[in-house]
């Protein structure tokens, strides 16, 4: 007798196994393995052992006495271990939204394959046992709720889905634009100036311009530019960061000089 290849199968307590035997007979095992096939054919076998325990199983050979009694030498039967146990995966640690990415720690109670499901998809796609950083991407703006992480063991053991829950996806920047620029020629250090923004946000003030404000809500904003001194201002722009952390493009203010009041 000699092994042959066998298709893959180990669920509901069966593991396959194959072999071919010269002559037709009776089917014997020992060791931990046990089949309900007790009859041989000559040629080829597909026998299913039954496995009533988790483990690891070194042990189990197979003989074929044929009709004659003559009997076989033990065929040894390859090692092989049975899991019939679900994988468990978790969240814990860190849950950051970055652009259309979130960073997510995961836990996991084996090592396996991670599977994605829903509008979502994954850099990971092995974990170890223990813990994990994961970065789930998702295809563009808006909210989702149906993004589901699974985990699948080398026996095909899946745990149960893992939900992100509901995941708010935000990464276009604010875009700025100028509604009224500073006259050419002002005569206070406090000028007026007026924008539009498409998102709210807080404000950066770069150059030597100031603003007596660090907050813009969506739409047109009447602000107060702070001046130093007299001069010309041609360096002045405005950026605004919206709460998902987008930046926008900088706004330049258009030049203006602030001219010293002779009076």
């Amino acid at each position: 007798m000699n092994h042959i290849k066998s298709p893959s199968l180990q669920e509901n307590n069966l593991v396959s196994y194959g072999f071919r035997s010269s002559k037709a007979g009776t089917i014997s095992y020992s060791g931990s393995c046990f089949s309900s096939t007790r009859n041989a054919i000559e040629g080829d076998h597909h026998i299913l052992f039954v496995t009533m325990v988790e483990g690891k199983y070194d042990n189990c050979a197979i003989k074929v006495t044929d009709l004659e009694g003559n009997t076989s030498e033990p065929l040894q039967v390859p090692s092989f271990s049975v899991d019939f146990t679900a994988p468990e995966l978790s969240k814990v640690g860190r849950f950051r939204v970055r652009s259309r990415n979130v960073e997510i720690g995961i836990k996991a109670s084996e090592a396996g394959s991670l599977v994605y499901s829903g509008s979502c998809s994954g850099d990971l796609q092995h974990v170890k046992q223990g813990k994990s950083d994961v970065m789930v991407s998702f295809p563009g703006d808006g909210q989702y709720n149906d993004c589901e992480l699974m985990l699948s063991d080398a026996s095909g053991n899946t745990s149960q889905p893992l939900p992100l829950g509901t995941v708010f996806i935000d990464a276009t920047p604010p875009v700025l634009a100028e509604i009224k620029p500073v006259a050419k020629k002002i005569h206070t250090n406090r000028p007026s100036y007026s924008f539009k923004t498409s998102k709210s946000g807080t404000l950066n003030f770069n150059g030597k311009c100031k603003g007596n404000v660090d907050k813009a809500v969506v739409g047109i904003n009447h602000i107060a530019l702070l001046t130093a001194e007299p001069g010309n201002y041609d360096d002045c722009s405005i950026t605004l960061t919206d709460s998902s952390n987008n930046r926008s493009q900088p706004l330049k203010i258009s030049p203006f000089e602030i001219v010293e009041d002779q009076s």
